[in-house]
């Protein structure tokens, strides 16, 4: 699975997706209503994300949904690095940048994020509802 992560590089179409199509992708995707990319700072949307891509990788249950502070939002990027060290993703995620919750360092994360789901989610984004 290494392979679909490094094929995501900074002049690949996935960095040039705009701000509002990543966050019809996530409102659909997960059922969500963000209205600014500054909300994917909190990392559990990417590690409901990766469950998809991995699932049983994360224990969702210790993903903090509700994280307001810093050191809540270090604890689900940790969950999140570790499915990725697991999965061989070589993806470096420069948690200091994501939970100042910036608007370009979270935009450029949820860009590759979503070329990351569309390129190595197998199962069928129609059947999700179900």
């Amino acid at each position: 699975m290494s392979a679909a992560d490094a094929a995501v590089g900074m002049m690949d179409g996935a960095y040039f997706v705009g701000r509002k199509e990543l966050l019809d992708f996530f409102n659909t995707l997960l059922d969500l209503k963000l209205t600014k990319i500054e909300q994917t700072a909190p990392g559990a949307i990417a590690c409901q994300v990766t469950e998809m891509i991995f699932p049983g990788s994360i224990p969702m249950a210790r993903v903090n949904w509700e994280a307001r502070s810093d050191y809540e939002y270090v604890q689900n990027y940790k969950l999140l690095q570790a499915a990725f060290s697991k999965h061989r993703v070589q993806r470096h995620v420069d948690v200091d940048k994501l939970i100042r919750a910036k608007y370009q360092d979270n935009l450029e994360f949820c860009q590759w994020l979503k070329a990351f789901f569309d390129q190595a989610f197998a199962g069928d984004i129609d059947q999700l509802d179900s």
